[in-house]
C-alpha cells in the first residue's frame, strides 16, 4: 500500500519505516504476509523454502505434481548443508499467477504435504516484531550523560565454576570498547568487528551493548560476539537458514550460555524448522543454554526461538518492576528482567534516527555509553545471571538456568499468566 506510511499512529508508521528500510538493506529479498507492511505477522524470503530432511521426497513429488500449472520453471535445491543435512533449502521458480511462498505451501498442504514439513525461510530480526509492532529494539539508542552502566558492574567473587564462556550472537562487536577506559568492564571481550565509523549505521553497537550487560551482571565471563549483520549488512536481520550456520560457528567457542537477542514470527506460528533441528543436534543433552529475547509487540503470539520450551525466553520490565508496555508475554517469556532504559557501552559517533516519530533526529554519542530499551537488553541480564550461577556455584548450564528461574516471583496478573518475573536481579550500587 503506497500510502501506508500516512495511516494510523506512530506505531504503524514506525513499523512501515522499519520494514521498508529492511527491504532496501536486503536488495528487495524481503516479503511479508499482508498488504500493508505495518500489519505483517512474519517476514520471509520471496523465493526460498526450507524442508525437513525427513520430508524431502514427499515435498519434491508434490511440487512436481503442481508442474507448470503453478511454477514457471524447475525447482532448485541449494547445495548448502544445514544442520548436518537435517534441513534442505530450495528456491522456487517464478509462479504463474504470482503466488507467494506461503500460498504455494498452502497448495502443497492441501494436496497432502505434512503440516510443518516445509516453511518459508523467515527473516530473523533484532528483537523481532510484527502486526503493528516493531522489527527492532523498542527504541533507537539514546544519548546519556551517565558515566556508569546500569545495571552496575557486579562484584567479582571466587566461585567454584571459574570463568564461564558466553557467546552473544548479534550484529557484531566494537573492538575499541575492550580497551576504552570509560568501559573497563569490557576488557578481554572479543568478537567480529562491525567496522564502525563516525557515521553510525542502524543497529551499530547492539551486540557491544549486550555484551556489556552480560559482563556487568557476570564479571567472570569470557565473551565472544558472533556477528551476523557485520557492517550493517542485512539491516540487523538474517534468514533462518543462515542464522543456524552462524549459531554453529558460535559453537567453536564452546559456550555454556548463548544470548540471541533476535527471533521471528512464523507462518501459522509453527516452530522454526532450522532452530528446532539446531536444538536436537547441538543443545539437547549438552551443557549449553540458549537465552533469547521475547520480542517487542505487546502480545502473546509465539516468537522463535524464545517460544521453545528448551529456550529461556525473556520479556522486559520497567525499573518499577512492571512488565514494559512493549514487551511480549505468554509462551515467549519464561521470565522478565530489566529491559527499560539500560545504560551500557556504545560507539562514539553521529546517529540519524530512521524511525517514526524520531525520523531525521540526529543524536551525537561521545561518552562511550548509550541508553537503550527493549527485550533485546533484558535477555542478557538473564544470560548474565545464569553465567554467574555457573561461575559462583559450579552448576551445569541447565541447572544454573533452573536456579535463576526458581528465584523469580510468580506474577498474578491474568494477562501475563503463570510466568516468572525477576525483580532487581542485580546488585544495587
Amino acid at each position: 500500500m503506497s500510502g501506508d506510511w500516512k495511516i494510523g499512529d506512530d506505531r504503524r508508521r514506525r513499523t512501515t519505516d522499519q520494514i521498508r528500510a529492511f527491504q532496501k538493506a536486503n536488495d528487495g529479498e524481503v516479503a511479508w504476509d499482508t498488504l500493508a507492511p505495518a500489519d505483517f505477522t512474519f517476514v520471509f524470503h520471496p523465493d526460498r523454502v526450507l524442508v525437513d530432511g525427513d520430508d524431502v521426497g514427499a515435498f519434491e513429488e508434490l511440487v512436481a505434481q503442481l508442474g507448470d500449472r503453478v511454477l514457471l520453471g524447475e525447482l532448485r535445491r541449494d547445495d548448502v548443508e544445514l544442520v548436518g543435512g537435517e534441513v534442505v533449502r530450495y528456491v522456487l521458480p517464478e509462479r504463474r499467477d504470482g503466488q507467494s511462498v506461503p500460498e504455494v505451501l498452502d497448495l502443497l498442504e492441501d494436496n497432502g504435504l505434512r503440516p510443518g514439513a516445509a516453511s518459508p525461510d523467515h527473516w530473523v530480526h533484532v528483537a523481532p516484531g510484527g502486526g503493528g509492532g516493531a522489527m527492532c529494539p523498542a527504541i533507537e539508542p539514546q544519548e546519556t550523560g551517565l558515566t556508569e552502566p546500569w545495571p552496575p558492574v557486579a562484584p567479582r567473587t571466587e566461585g567454584k565454576g571459574g570463568e564461564v564462556s558466553v557467546v552473544v550472537v548479534d550484529t557484531g562487536w566494537h573492538p575499541p570498547a575492550a580497551t576504552d577506559p570509560r568501559t573497563p568492564w569490557l576488557e578481554g571481550v572479543k568478537g567480529d568487528d562491525e567496522r564502525n565509523g563516525p557515521e553510525l549505521r542502524p543497529y551499530a553497537g547492539h551486540g557491544t551493548f549486550i555484551a556489556g550487560v552480560v559482563r556487568c551482571v557476570a564479571p567472570e565471563t569470557r565473551i565472544y560476539v558472533e556477528g551476523f549483520a557485520i557492517g550493517g549488512v542485512g539491516g540487523g536481520g538474517i534468514l533462518e537458514s543462515d542464522l543456524v550456520v552462524q549459531l554453529e560457528e558460535a559453537l567453536r567457542h564452546d559456550p555454556q550460555v548463548i544470548n540471541l537477542s533476535a527471533g521471528c514470527r512464523t507462518r501459522r506460528d509453527r516452530p522454526s524448522i532450522p532452530l528446532l533441528k539446531f536444538h536436537r543436534w547441538h543443545l539437547e543433552g549438552k551443557d549449553r543454554v540458549l537465552v533469547a529475547a521475547a520480542g517487542n509487540d505487546s502480545w502473546a503470539a509465539p516468537f522463535w526461538p524464545a517460544a521453545f520450551d528448551w529456550c529461556v525466553g525473556v520479556g522486559s520490565l520497567d525499573r518499577d518492576g512492571r512488565v514494559s508496555s512493549y514487551s511480549n508475554f505468554g509462551v515467549s517469556a519464561d521470565v522478565y528482567a530489566l529491559g527499560r532504559n539500560l545504560v551500557n557501552a556504545f560507539p562514539d559517533g553521529t546517529f540519524e534516527c530512521n524511525e517514526t516519530p524520531d525520523k531525521g533526529d540526529v543524536r551525537v554519542f561521545s561518552t562511550g555509553l548509550a541508553r537503550w530499551s527493549g527485550t533485546s537488553f533484558a535477555a542478557p541480564v538473564v544470560a548474565g545471571l545464569i553465567a554467574r550461577e555457573i561461575s559462583e556455584k559450579g552448576l551445569s548450564a541447565r541447572d544454573a538456568a533452573d536456579a535463576v528461574l526458581m528465584r523469580a516471583r510468580t506474577d498474578s496478573d491474568p494477562t501475563i499468566g503463570p510466568h516468572l518475573e525477576l525483580r532487581q536481579p542485580y546488585p544495587h550500587p
